[in-house]
């Protein structure tokens, strides 16, 4: 079941990607499955969860390229902050093309303390999961 949960996000993803950007998501089978288990015990309906898994990993791939250290000495800085910027875009019109509204207002706050975090040169670790279970926890009781 997780599987086909699994397989439908990514192939919803690879449709929401323009290929031009060439940008690839290979996120890990366990942390897929383990959002999956906080999202089922959330209590989220089983038509949900494979957008519930793609906003998650939209916005974790965004957040991770975003996360290594900033050096003019990078090739590849240009293009990690280009991917992390369209994957953070993305996250946003994906969420509301699936009207997950609540979900996206939600996690701006969260989102908003790690970018002015980063922006202030404060990395720490990112427990992306646990504001995923508390949004939906609060949505659940409301």
């Amino acid at each position: 079941m997780n599987d086909m949960i699994i397989r439908e996000a990514l192939e919803r993803l690879e449709a929401e990607i323009d290929p031009i950007t060439r940008i690839r998501i290979e996120p890990e089978q366990a942390a897929l499955v383990e959002a999956l288990s906080v999202f089922k015990r959330c209590g989220a309906e089983p038509l949900r969860l494979p957008r519930l898994l793609a906003v998650y990993m939209l916005l974790a791939s965004a957040l991770e390229r975003h996360a290594e250290p900033l050096s003019s000495d990078d090739p590849e800085l240009t293009r990690r902050i280009l991917d992390g910027d369209y994957l953070y875009s993305l996250y946003i019109q994906y969420a509301l093309k699936c009207k997950e509204e609540s979900l996206l207002r939600g996690l701006a706050p969260f989102v908003k303390k790690i970018q002015i975090g980063r922006a202030l040169g404060r990395s720490r670790e990112i427990r992306l999961l646990s504001a995923f279970e508390q949004v939906l926890a609060d949505s659940k009781e409301a």
